[in-house]
């Protein structure tokens, strides 16, 4: 029995000197990259600071490789959910072109673990705190105007800015936009279009793109089961299509079949169905990642490694990693204030219109019918392969696209 505690607590000892010193090895990589990363360019600026916006000291920084250059303000996603934790290597990307702003909006990111606030956020709150930013930035680095960079809800929330201080605005970036309700119903009327026979299988994806299948469920769309069924029908000959030429695609899809799911939607009670469909969401997901997309991963496809990325995060300390939340914002507050911001519903901007979106996102095909109703002075819409995180994740693609942009702003001057 001795014999046996004897050994229990040398392997327990071990073990402990072995996370120990693991973590010590952690902390010391992460302090070494943290102020490695910190470092101010050259001519350059580095700037991390907390600024009271309507009574919440928000955080932003303020990266740069000359302070001549023009002011980019970087608009995350959400409402609610920073991406400073990963977005640095490629915001630093964007730096030689312009000084790039990074903010973390309301209850999210690192002005949440700063300065957490319960509840009461509203739209009108929410364009306070941006009408502020803006104004803040704008004089703190000496500059009458500046260009908005937003993602996902950032693009609801910059062109709703961009609408209302056109003075204020250079230029309106999008990327992997968002534009509200209108994607959800745009596409059930496109796939109303196809279940009742308005328009065929190649109209439907020659005029909506792949994800009109591939993205969706149609029982929003319609009532009719014949055409539910007919929906996903559709799905597999899509599927098909992409995988005409790979033999390990084609055998997966011939036990696929996922009008199931049509049948597990009217029947949710029956057991068997659910094993049924447990076991189609299982070949969809290999589907999914043959096509080189994992729906459920954010920053998979991304060119510089994401753990890196967190490792040498320079704004993050272990404290703030320790209280780190991504949802720090309500499921009722965040569809009041999206449901404000109906980016859908602006098409007229006085300053240039860019949006760069993942082929794969789920509403890539409703953005470019968006895009064809939108007026401005100039514009462009370019798709990249990649889902809705793509766009930022692909950080040289990113970069070249920011960089062409601020080459013609820079012409146009």
């Amino acid at each position: 029995m001795n014999i046996i505690l004897k050994k229990t607590l040398k392997i327990l000892k071990w073990t402990g000197i072995i996370i120990l010193g693991l973590t010590v090895i952690l902390l010391t990589v992460h302090f070494i990259g943290k102020h490695y990363n910190n470092r101010t360019p050259d001519g350059g600026i580095n700037e991390t600071m907390y600024i009271d916006v309507n009574g919440q000291e928000q955080w932003i920084n303020i990266y740069g490789e000359n302070k001549d250059n023009p002011v980019m303000l970087y608009l995350h996603g959400g409402p609610g959910y920073s991406t400073s934790f990963i977005d640095w290597p490629a915001l630093r990307k964007l730096a030689k072109d312009y000084t790039i702003v990074n903010w973390d909006q309301r209850n999210s990111g690192l002005t949440w673990i700063h300065d957490p606030k319960y509840g009461g956020i509203t739209p009108e709150m929410m364009r306070q705190d941006i009408d502020y930013v803006v104004e803040y930035i704008l004089n703190y680095m000496g500059k009458e105007k500046l260009t908005l960079l937003g993602m996902s809800w950032g693009s609801m929330y910059g062109g709703d800015y961009a609408t209302r201080h056109p003075e204020k605005i250079d230029c309106f970036i999008c990327i992997s936009a968002s534009v509200d309700e209108y994607a959800e119903e745009y596409i059930n009327e496109a796939i109303l279009d196809y279940v009742e026979g308005r328009i065929d299988f190649r109209e439907a994806v020659n005029t909506y793109g792949n994800e009109l299948f591939l993205f969706r469920d149609p029982f929003e769309a319609t009532e009719d089961i014949s055409g539910q069924k007919k929906y996903y029908e559709a799905q597999k000959t899509a599927w098909h299509e992409l995988y005409q030429n790979d033999e390990e695609a084609i055998k997966l899809l011939e036990d696929y079949d996922p009008t199931v799911y049509v049948e597990y939607f009217h029947n949710p009670e029956d057991e068997d169905l659910k094993k049924k469909v447990d076991k189609t969401e299982e070949t969809e997901k290999k589907l999914w990642l043959k096509h080189g997309y994992d729906p459920d991963a954010l920053f998979d496809d991304a060119d510089y490694s994401p753990i890196a990325a967190m490792v040498f995060n320079p704004y993050y300390s272990l404290w703030d990693w320790i209280h780190f939340d991504t949802e720090t914002i309500d499921d009722d507050t965040y569809e009041m204030i999206c449901a404000d911001f109906p980016l859908s519903e602006i098409t007229d901007f006085e300053m240039p219109v860019y949006i760069l979106q993942g082929s794969k996102d789920c509403q890539c095909g409703a953005l470019q019918k968006y895009f064809e109703q939108v007026n401005a002075p100039d514009k462009e819409f370019r798709v990249i392969e990649g889902g809705h995180s793509s766009t930022l994740a692909k950080s040289e693609e990113l970069a070249e696209f920011i960089h062409e942009i601020a080459e013609k702003q820079q012409a146009g001057k």
